[in-house]
């Protein structure tokens, strides 16, 4: 029997179900779960799952470091007059529903791509892909697109 129910949850693309199932089926009869109960807690395990697959996929795919993210960005070392920006930028997110860029410039080693590297993984966190790119890098990729077109 089981056989057969890990056949139909792989072909509905359901792996964390197949993980938890039986684990929680004995957990659920212990603790005198409902059917309903059951199940939530099988979707809640397969929702997760599928959550931090996401991110990390979207985070290989966009080329974000690892580690930079808000919660590691010193503030303090920031100039003054950068922290309140960046804060805006961090708690108002309305500037990504409008589809605006956001373009970082200083000298070097002022936390600039510590602060994209951030804004890429609040954006993945919130189901919204994005891309990281050196200015070099983008600037490149133009231009050989628009070789191709020619």
């Amino acid at each position: 029997m089981s056989d057969q129910i890990e056949l139909l949850l792989k072909s509905l693309r359901l792996p964390t179900f197949i993980q938890h199932y039986q684990r929680l089926l004995g957990e659920a009869s212990e603790q005198h779960w409902s059917h309903l109960d059951y199940l939530r807690a099988l979707c809640e395990y397969e929702l997760s799952d599928r959550y931090q697959r996401r991110v990390r996929n979207w985070t290989r795919e966009a080329q974000l470091p690892e580690g930079k993210t808000f919660a590691s960005l010193q503030f303090e070392d920031l100039v003054k007059k950068d922290r309140l920006p960046v804060k805006q930028l961090m708690q108002n997110r309305e500037w990504w529903h409008r589809s605006e860029n956001v373009i970082l410039i200083g000298a070097s080693g002022v936390g600039k791509s510590h602060i994209a590297a951030s804004l890429g993984h609040q954006l993945i966190e919130h189901n919204v892909r994005c891309k990281m790119f050196p200015a070099v890098a983008l600037v490149q990729e133009l231009q050989k697109q628009k070789k191709s077109l020619s």
